[in-house]
């Protein structure tokens, strides 16, 4: 599977990190199932084969053409490709649900939206009839454009992020709340409303995250490395909490991960979707 990426233009890389494309072949010897990760973001995807739904979760529910998609903060799920379809993403950054829709982030979390409850019936079918991903993204980057300008900046939030990628290790709801002069009760309540999830669960998905970047690229002499350079607890700690995003340990995802597959690249260089 081929993917190809497209970068924004700069007046969209508040909201947009890039968008992506791949049009997926399977074999008969070919799995089709896709393992789906907590990765600290949101997200928009386009997909079809021959103009209908491709993609099917584990209980059979087929997903919407195009649908936005919230954050995620608890175990994988598996979703499979139907035929060979074609499928188009757009990677947002963590706060653009609130900024682009102006809506509460946390209503779907764990969840998905339809597209044209979003944008319009009309835009899915301009989607469709689009001959060529170049112009997909074209599409994408002027709805989201439109949106964008009539969007409210939250800076608490935007510099909050920043400080949790900087310190994943020190950073904590208390001291940021103080360090923004509001109580701890509605830094909590204003993160979850843009991010979608508490503050705590998104430094534990940021964790998970930077422990999957230091496995991917062997920064570690051994496993328990990695979890002391990231402040957990023991390396039971570590283990738990990898488990509980990934469902496998950092040893079995070792020896997956030659068989990883990525729609697209995400935060730290990690795979968000895995072939299982």
């Amino acid at each position: 599977m081929n993917i190809v990426t497209i970068e924004p233009p700069h007046y969209l890389k508040t909201v947009v990190k890039k968008c992506w494309y791949a049009n997926i072949q399977h074999t008969e010897h070919q799995n089709k199932s896709y393992k789906i990760l907590a990765d600290g973001a949101p997200g928009i995807v386009f997909q079809h084969c021959n103009g209908e739904s491709s993609l099917v979760n584990t209980d059979g529910y087929q997903f919407p053409i195009s649908f936005v998609y919230g954050q995620k903060d608890n175990s994988p799920c598996v979703n499979s490709f139907q035929g060979n379809p074609f499928i188009f993403g757009v990677d947002l950054q963590p706060t653009a649900l609130k900024k682009l829709f102006a809506i509460n982030a946390s209503a779907i979390t764990n969840s998905i939206v339809e597209s044209e409850h979003l944008f319009s019936k009309e835009f899915i079918d301009q989607l469709l009839h689009a001959p060529s991903p170049q112009q997909i993204a074209q599409l994408f980057h002027l709805q989201l454009c439109k949106k964008l300008l009539k969007s409210k900046q939250d800076k608490i939030i935007d510099h909050s992020i920043k400080l949790i990628f900087e310190d994943t290790k020190g950073a904590n709801s208390h001291d940021l709340s103080t360090r923004f002069h509001i109580s701890r009760r509605q830094y909590q309540r204003k993160f979850k409303e843009h991010l979608g999830v508490s503050p705590e669960s998104y430094m534990r998905i940021i964790k998970f995250q930077k422990s999957l970047h230091l496995l991917k690229t062997k920064q570690y002499s051994k496993l328990s490395d990695i979890g002391f350079s990231l402040n957990y607890a023991d390396q039971s700690h570590f283990v738990r909490e990898f488990k509980l995003f990934s469902n496998c340990t950092p040893k079995e995802f070792l020896s997956k991960i030659q068989s990883i597959q990525s729609f697209h690249p995400q935060t730290f260089e990690t795979m968000r979707i895995i072939s299982n």
